[in-house]
């Protein structure tokens, strides 16, 4: 099996492409059968493009989302509120939605992307699709940011990048705070079905993401870890700035040339491990890869993420093979990469 159509992204190797209002894209992905034994599959990307204000000059978060458009103009108001729109570009990428994604862009006046598959939800794809679109336009950094992370202030936003820039770093995150206020008015389910003594609020206002950790599985490899859940933002282990082995994916600065000559996310990861496999792909090519904590926090509403609107943990056939593929990849020279 040639492993390079599978794992990267076959759309960036599309020399005639350019940029339409409609497109598709073909990619060949792998999906777990059996033990060791994966399937090949064409996935056929259905694409909708509205450009309704982009500027080269400016980094470009890329947010997916499906439905959940009440916390979209949540997110795209606390962008307003500080002023977002002056420093960067924002590409809402609609992941088959049916309710009115695009109407709430309109209203920010946000470049929208809609894509449509047979498959399912593909992370990797949701945001590899909209970075080539951002090189086309001429774009140098994307931002790959979750439909449920929210800006504290601003000059948090611009440390950040300016940090990005001077460390010369391919690939940057941050410290995620759990958001005092957010759209769930009690407790997440994420919280009482897996933390249950951090209910009661307790969780909130403390990390929910300060970098990385790794802890042995059952089979003998390692898995990653947040480091510093449930810790005071302001305690001298996380609140730093240094070199690490992964950031989460729900909040990473990326070098855009970097990302399309690496072949972008795996999008045979379409659910879990894709953040991590793309930063341990950077480090195995001597790139550096960030957490910038000093002084500086976002907020990361996890919950909207992990569980589906009925409070159920979105696992399915695809997660799991997700973290099979992860392991495959991985176990055999991981422990060269990260001690």
């Amino acid at each position: 099996m040639n492993n390079s159509q599978y794992f990267t992204c076959n759309l960036f190797n599309d020399d005639e492409f350019k940029i339409r209002k409609e497109f598709t894209v073909y990619q060949e992905e792998i999906l777990q059968e059996r033990g060791n034994q994966f399937a090949k599959n064409k996935i056929e990307y259905t694409c909708r493009w509205k450009e309704l204000a982009f500027n080269k000059k400016l980094p470009t978060l890329i947010v997916p989302i499906k439905d959940n458009v009440e916390l979209l103009k949540y997110t795209l108001e606390n962008f307003k509120r500080v002023k977002l729109f002056e420093l960067a570009n924002v590409i809402v990428v609609d992941d088959r939605s049916s309710e009115p994604i695009e109407d709430a862009c309109d209203i920010f006046e946000t470049n929208y992307l809609r894509i449509d598959n047979n498959k399912g939800f593909n992370f990797s794809m949701l945001n590899n699709i909209p970075s080539f679109l951002v090189n086309k336009l001429g774009g140098k950094t994307v931002i790959f940011w979750n439909s449920d992370l929210w800006i504290d202030r601003i000059e948090h936003f611009e440390q950040l990048l300016e940090k990005h820039e001077n460390n010369e770093s391919t690939i940057s995150g941050s410290k995620l705070l759990y958001p005092y206020e957010s759209l769930n008015k009690e407790d997440s389910t994420n919280i009482k079905t897996h933390f249950p003594h951090m209910s009661e609020g307790k969780y909130k206002g403390t990390v929910q993401f300060a970098g990385a950790r790794w802890v042995p599985s059952s089979d003998r490899s390692f898995v990653p870890i947040h480091f510093g859940r449930f810790w005071d933002k302001d305690d001298v282990r996380i609140n730093q700035d240094y070199a690490t082995e992964f950031v989460t994916g729900a909040l990473q600065v990326v070098n855009l040339q970097w990302f399309l000559d690496i072949g972008g996310f795996n999008p045979s990861l379409s659910k879990v491990f894709q953040d991590v496999d793309l930063c341990l792909r950077a480090l195995e090519s001597n790139k550096s890869v960030f957490y910038f904590g000093k002084d500086i926090h976002f907020y990361h509403d996890e919950s909207f993420n992990h569980f589906s609107n009925k409070g159920e943990v979105k696992m399915d056939k695809q997660f799991a093979s997700d973290g099979v593929l992860f392991n495959k990849i991985w176990a055999n020279k991981i422990t060269n990469i990260i001690f």
